[in-house]
Order: C-alpha cells, then sequence, then structure tokens
C-alpha cells in the first residue's frame, strides 16, 4: 500500500500544491527541535483543539475526507456505501455531506483519474461552514485495472487512490478557524474477499484558529500541521454493525505541528508532536510527546475534552527532595513545576503536609492528573489537595 500512495503522489501533486503554497512557513523551516516540554497551558489546549478540528467530521477535517473516499462518484454526485460499506451518521446535519452546491465532474481515461469539485455550506444554530474542495479518486480492480464507472460496478473495486484539497472557514459559539487541508489516502481490500480494510496515507493543514479555553480564556493562533497514518486498519464486520465509518477506524496517527502566536508583531512560535490513537469508538485519545496530559477527541464533532483521573486516598508518605507522595494505595504522586499545589490551612506544601504527619495527624489526597502510560502506579499530578481528616468524636 506505500507503494501504491508513493506512486500517485506525482500524479496529485497538481492538487495538494495550491493548499501547501498557502502558507509561507512549514515544518522544516521553523524548527526542527520538538519542544512539547515548554508549553504554556494555554498552548496545549490551542493545539488540542486545532487537532480536533483537523481529525472531525463535521470540520471537513480527516474523518470527512475519509467518508468522501469510501463514496462512489458519478457526473451526479457522491453515493456513499462503496462495497456495502454503510453510511455514516443519520443525524448528519453539521457535515454537509449530500447537500454538495457548485458540482462539477470529469473523468480521465488515460490516468483513471475521477475529478469533481464542489463547495459545502452548513447554517445550524450555533454552527456555520463554508468551504470548496476539489477530489480525484482513481478506483481499481483486483487486478490493478481503472474502474471508469464506479457506482455502477463497485463491487469490483478493490483499491482507491484520493485526495483532497480544501479552503474554508467554520464557526461555533466557542470557536472561529479558516484552514487549507489536502488528504491523500490509499485504501485497499474493498471487495468481499478481505474483512478488513488497509489505509495509508497523510495529511496537511494550515491556518488560524481563536476559541476558549476550559477556564473561559480566549487565544489565537496560526498554525501548519502534518499527520500520517501508522497503521490504520477499518473492521467491515464492525462497520456494518455499527453503521459510522467512525466506530470501525481503529490504529495510530502521528503528527507534528507548528502553532504560532502574534503579540504586538512579535510572533512565537512552538513545534508539537506527538500520537493519535483510535481504538474504534468514535473517540480518538491525544497525546503530546513528553506529556503526560491526554486529551480525548470527538471524531463527529472535533470537541476535545480532558482525560483526566481523579484520586481520592490516604497519603502515607512525602518525599520533599524529589517531589513526591505515596498514596495508601501505593501510588506514586508525582509533583511537577505545572501541578496546583492547595490544601486546608497547614498543608498548604509538601513541607507542611510531612510535618502533619509526623506529629501523627492524617490526611488526605485529592488529585487530579494522568496515570504514566509507562507505569501504571506512578501518577502525575495536575492538581492536588490535601486535607485533614475531622475528628467525629463528641467528647
Amino acid at each position: 500500500m506505500r507503494t501504491q500512495l508513493q506512486k500517485f503522489i506525482n500524479l496529485s501533486s497538481y492538487i495538494l500544491l495550491p493548499a501547501l503554497l498557502l502558507s509561507a512557513c512549514t515544518l522544516g523551516d521553523v524548527s526542527d527541535e520538538i519542544n512539547n516540554s515548554e508549553l504554556t497551558p494555554e498552548e496545549t489546549d490551542a493545539a488540542s483543539q486545532i487537532m480536533g478540528q483537523a481529525l472531525s467530521d463535521d470540520n471537513d477535517g480527516i474523518f470527512a475526507s475519509l467518508n468522501d473516499a469510501l463514496s462512489t462518484v458519478s457526473d451526479d454526485g457522491f453515493e456513499t456505501s462503496t462495497a456495502k460499506l454503510k453510511d455514516d451518521d443519520e443525524d448528519d446535519d453539521y457535515s454537509g455531506r449530500g447537500d454538495e452546491s457548485n458540482y462539477t465532474y470529469e473523468y480521465d481515461p488515460q490516468t483513471g483519474t475521477h475529478t469533481l469539485s464542489f463547495d459545502r455550506q452548513v447554517s445550524a444554530p450555533n454552527f456555520q461552514k463554508n468551504l470548496s474542495a476539489v477530489l480525484t479518486y482513481i478506483f481499481t480492480d483486483i487486478n490493478g485495472g481503472f474502474i471508469a464507472q464506479p457506482r455502477e460496478n463497485k463491487e469490483s473495486i478493490e483499491n482507491i487512490v484520493f485526495t483532497a484539497s480544501k479552503n474554508g472557514n467554520i464557526e461555533n459559539r466557542f470557536r472561529f478557524s479558516e484552514f487549507s487541508r489536502a488528504d491523500t489516502f490509499a485504501i485497499g481490500g474493498l471487495s468481499s474477499v478481505t474483512p478488513v480494510l488497509t489505509l495509508d496515507g497523510f495529511h496537511y493543514g494550515n491556518g488560524s484558529f481563536s476559541g476558549v479555553r476550559p477556564n473561559g480564556n480566549t487565544f489565537e493562533r496560526s498554525y501548519v500541521n502534518e499527520i500520517s497514518f501508522l497503521d490504520i486498519e477499518i473492521n467491515k464486520d464492525t462497520l456494518a454493525y455499527y453503521g459510522t465509518l467512525k466506530q470501525g477506524v481503529t490504529g495510530t496517527l502521528s503528527y507534528e505541528m507548528n502553532i504560532f502566536k502574534n503579540n504586538a508583531g512579535n510572533e512565537s512560535t512552538k513545534t508539537v508532536s506527538g500520537t493519535i490513537v483510535m481504538d474504534g469508538d468514535g473517540t480518538a485519545l491525544l497525546r503530546f510527546q513528553n506529556l503526560n496530559k491526554l486529551f480525548r477527541i470527538n471524531l463527529k464533532t472535533g470537541f476535545v475534552s480532558d482525560d483526566e483521573e481523579d484520586l481520592e486516598q490516604t497519603v502515607a508518605s512525602v518525599d520533599i527532595n524529589n517531589q513526591t507522595v505515596t498514596l495508601a494505595n501505593d501510588v506514586l504522586v508525582v509533583i511537577t513545576e505545572r501541578t496546583e499545589v492547595e490544601g486546608d490551612d497547614g498543608l498548604e506544601s509538601l513541607e507542611e503536609v510531612a510535618a502533619a504527619l509526623e506529629n501523627g495527624l492524617i490526611v488526605y489526597a485529592e488529585v487530579e492528573g494522568y496515570t504514566n502510560p509507562q507505569n501504571k502506579l506512578e501518577f502525575i499530578a495536575d492538581e492536588i489537595e490535601f486535607v485533614l481528616e475531622e475528628d467525629d468524636d463528641d467528647d
């Protein structure tokens, strides 16, 4: 599949080039050093929300392109259910799919390329989307022959090579973005011979994004990002059972992104990298390299939430030098420079907690944070609050 994708890159470059040229910066131009460990909480929130839109179906990200790629096409529009795969969600109001305007189509028998263009506009309460897109398809059968009429010969489709070039803007109550995106996919195994579809591909995007953080503060960033498919598969049986593409896709994506902030004419840049893991439950787990904070992305809406855990447990001991707290259940809580430490009077620091334990007092810790993926007994604290056990005796 990788070979097939590489062979197609030269053919599809005329589609991808306009989007690539819209940004004067590329990932290589800005920095070769990944500095995730230096990200501020605002930068982390900005990067996660940008990635949410880059993936989501409603926001015409990667999953919108995958749905488009698995649609057969002709001169009168889209038709889903390629190779008897079910359509996506019935409630598809925000995707705009199936309600395109200014639709054009042509087929080149020399290259086997189907090219179409259209506009998508969605106007719903608290959600507006406007974009223009150019898509190309090459459908081939199991012997590698071109399929000129994919709708009439959908049962013969074994492979699809697909590109998408999209430009537009999206606005809702909490976010506004302008973007240019380019996707290139190679999809194999569509015929009934195989139970699993294999996907190879990459995504390029650039644009500007303004949003609201969980604490209510606003931010603005511009960005350039690249996302590569590593081991993506679609189980046909799972897809048939749930009837939605997002439920059937599993595997990992890797990404690298530059985010830019302009402050009174002074531009700062951060380079962000990591992985995106899809487990076939309609969401993706976003990880930043060298950071333990995790985010969960809804693949339909692009909504991003902290994938945090809560702990409440008695404190067994405190190591002031190593900035750790051992709980009674043997979990080691790591305090970092980003951890917010709070507590009752006399319990506002690790030193005060250690003194309370030496005096025979019982201290509880209420912790929010993230389990270390490499060590399930190590917990990185985002917030920790120490509470003294109250004496319930009446004497």
